[in-house]
């Protein structure tokens, strides 16, 4: 991500103290680390204190260090490109990121961006929180840790080029695998996936899970990201040890001579106002009193929200709405900011338990399932998850421990939304508007995943755990009380994309239409949701845009 107030709103501050103590500690010769312990040695990464540092060229400029630039650089790296990194975050350093369990207090730390949308009226006029990664690392460091493909089919509604056959080998070439190499499966790549299947210490409510969803008609798959990416079966998380491995852990930090510099807004205050645009040509990135030029392209990884932003703020976008803000026109392309997609996540069934819930050492969903359709060739579209802890929302109710939850998430909504300019101010965050629950559809799938979260939750297996359904309770089967519980339980489950598809803001090479040297390389460029947790679909893409980059 790439916006931040300037250096000098924050002296006096204990911002500005922490700025000033990690610019000492980085120029005694440390260097970002993205594991969110202490800073640690990595020789292939530069993180500079100063603009004066930087070098006199550079053969690209990445916009946002987050999952696809930390990619983009490992891979131009250590192929001998002169890479610069732009990131306006800092080094995760909140003890929480290293330690899985802990993942929820990220989440509107100074690690996060705190974005939030607009009013939605599908969700009765809430605004939802937009949790984005403010930290060298982006998202991944603040995420849950699932790391999950999901269907093929999914995939297969993308453009030639992008779909799972074109993505596979690179989503293994991403991974190593807990459960070692195969057709499917990556054995050697930077970034570590533990599947629970291998290990013992999983939660017990989980197992009854899995032994419920079998009890009411669920086939068992050994492998979620495997040849069967439907069924229930165990979570499969970026964990290496028993640690988080995010994007920076995995990617920068693997570097080992590679001619990468990182520019970090947090110890200089360095924000990025925008991309220079001459003559249907980007010529480099925007920084206060400068540009940074480089010698062959300029990408743009700074996600689904601040991606289209930093294009608008630059004059690429809708005509008539960059005219508005007195921002000049350098390309025309409506669909910037356009086509919104995110998941939908219930509160879910609640239920309160008759003993205590041991807590999980991971992210707290063990077990999975992801509901086939009746097609087992289409993607399905909703996944439940089981969680070991009374999460629900407050617009629900209170739900005392113990107590555990049934999840439903819907992967494949109709509504869709929009990222807007507020105006023509750098740093003024972007309108974000899901329109969720907007589409009449949304809603009855949403219904029918609690009708088979229920009927698992009533299942013989859970009869030990299962006190009583607290949530939605008596009144779910009145048609009125469903849809009014589905809209004030329903949630986002934090994956946007599609704000700058391939195809209408981006060709099938990632370039942006109409502007040569410039290209995009994030969540935005996704052209559907994945039928998962979109972390790894963002790697993937990544990956293969490396090559195309370094094919020339």
């Amino acid at each position: 991500m790439s916006r931040m107030r300037s250096f000098g709103d924050d002296r006096g501050t204990g911002e500005f103290k922490r700025r000033k103590a990690l610019g000492t500690a980085v120029a005694g010769g440390l260097v970002l680390s993205g594991l969110g312990q202490t800073t640690r040695a990595a020789s292939g990464v530069r993180t500079l204190v100063s603009p004066e540092q930087l070098l006199a060229t550079y053969d690209y400029v990445i916009v946002g260090a987050g999952s696809a630039g930390c990619v983009l650089a490992h891979r131009l790296g250590r192929a001998g490109r002169r890479v610069l990194v732009i990131e306006a975050g800092g080094p995760a350093d909140l003890a929480a990121v290293a330690n899985p369990p802990e993942w929820p207090k990220l989440q509107g730390s100074e690690l996060d961006w705190r974005y939030s949308t607009t009013p939605q009226p599908g969700l009765g006029g809430r605004s939802i929180t937009c949790p984005r990664g403010k930290a060298v690392g982006g998202s991944s460091v603040i995420n849950a840790l699932a790391y999950q493909r999901g269907h093929p089919a999914a995939y297969d509604r993308w453009p030639p080029g992008w779909r799972h056959a074109d993505l596979l080998p690179y989503f293994k070439r991403a991974e190593t695998f807990s459960g070692g190499a195969n057709a499917w499966r990556g054995g050697s790549g930077p970034l570590h996936v533990l599947s629970l299947a291998d290990v013992t210490d999983r939660t017990p409510v989980a197992e009854a899970f899995i032994a419920a969803a079998q009890q009411s008609g669920f086939s068992m798959t050994a492998d979620l990201g495997g040849e069967n990416t439907t069924g229930v079966g165990w979570n499969q998380l970026s964990i290496k040890g028993h640690s988080r491995d995010d994007a920076a852990s995995a990617y920068l930090a693997g570097l080992e001579d590679g001619q990468v510099d990182l520019l970090v807004d947090l110890l200089i205050g360095t924000e990025v106002l925008g991309l220079e645009i001459e003559r249907g040509r980007c010529l480099g990135v925007r920084l206060p009193g400068r540009v940074v030029r480089p010698e062959i392209e300029v990408l743009l990884c700074a996600g689904a929200i601040d991606s289209p932003r930093l294009l608008m703020l630059s004059g690429i976008g809708p005509a008539d709405e960059l005219r508005a803000l007195d921002i000049g026109v350098a390309a025309d392309l409506p669909d910037v900011g356009r086509h919104l997609e995110d998941h939908l996540l219930l509160a879910g069934v609640a239920y309160q338990a008759r003993r205590d819930v041991p807590g999980s050492r991971y992210n707290h969903a063990d077990a999975l399932l992801y509901v086939p359709q009746a097609n087992a060739e289409e993607s399905p579209d909703l996944l439940i998850m089981c969680l070991s802890l009374p999460f629900v929302r407050p617009t629900v109710g209170p739900l005392a421990s113990p107590a555990y939850v049934l999840v439903p998430c819907h992967l494949r909504p109709r509504s869709r939304g929009s990222v807007k300019l507020a105006s023509s101010n750098p740093l003024a965050p972007a309108l974000i508007d899901p329109n969720y629950l907007s589409a009449p559809d949304d809603l009855e799938v949403l219904a029918r995943g609690i009708d088979i979260a229920r009927d698992i939750g009533a299942a013989a297996a859970f009869d030990d755990w299962r006190a009583q359904e607290i949530y939605p309770g008596p009144g779910w089967a009145n048609a009125t009380d469903r849809h009014g519980f589905i809209r004030r339980a329903t949630d986002s489950f934090h994956h946007p994309i599609g704000t700058c598809r391939i195809g209408t803001v981006v060709d099938e090479a990632l370039y942006v239409k109409g502007i040569a040297g410039l290209r995009v390389i994030d969540a935005s460029v996704l052209p559907g949701l994945p039928a998962a947790m979109i972390n790894a679909a963002v790697t993937a893409v990544a990956e293969k845009a490396s090559d195309l980059l370094l094919r020339g």
